[in-house]
């Protein structure tokens, strides 16, 4: 459904047209919250509102980079390349997490979910060798061989993937 598809419609109930309105609405995401601005159509005449499915998704969207960028929190590509660069399966990855639901682990890495501060300090935690290892024993994870420093992928630039 576009942005645009309820601009001008008939609202059944009482034979006024929709027009596109915009609000200010707090959003809470992960037990964090962000101000953003949303649109919706409200009825001219009965003021009756609706709200498209893209609507609520840009809204939540915008809310999500508000939040990872206020908190610092990992992006959905620097988990993915953690994970790999420890050569940890997803299953193993979230038994390194204390059992959260591989699921989970999948919505982080495909920004589907955003992990809350205190998952995104359990993630950061894997980067340190001593950490890594008491988890896996913990946890029952055999760790593969692992490379002194964590290696960038090819093709991508030189940075550290995760931010301070």
């Amino acid at each position: 459904m576009s942005l645009t598809t309820l601009d001008g419609s008939l609202h059944r109930g009482c034979g006024g047209r929709y027009a596109l309105q915009t609000e200010s609405v707090t959003m809470r995401i992960s037990g964090m919250a962000a101000d953003v601005s949303r649109e919706f159509y409200r009825c001219e005449k009965c003021a009756h509102e609706n709200r498209t499915i893209d609507q609520r998704d840009l809204a939540e969207k915008s809310a999500t980079e508000q939040i990872r960028a206020a908190h610092a929190l990992l992006a959905p590509k620097a988990i993915r390349q953690l994970r790999e660069s420890l050569g940890l399966t997803i299953p193993q990855f979230a038994d390194l997490c204390y059992g959260t639901p591989k699921g989970i682990v999948e919505g982080w890495e495909k920004g589907r979910y955003l992990q809350n501060r205190e998952a995104d300090a359990l993630i950061r935690g894997l980067l340190d060798r001593e950490t890594l290892e008491k988890r896996a024993a913990k946890a029952g994870v055999t760790l593969p061989a692992l490379p002194d420093a964590v290696v960038e992928p090819a093709g991508e630039p030189a940075h550290d993937p995760v931010p301070a």
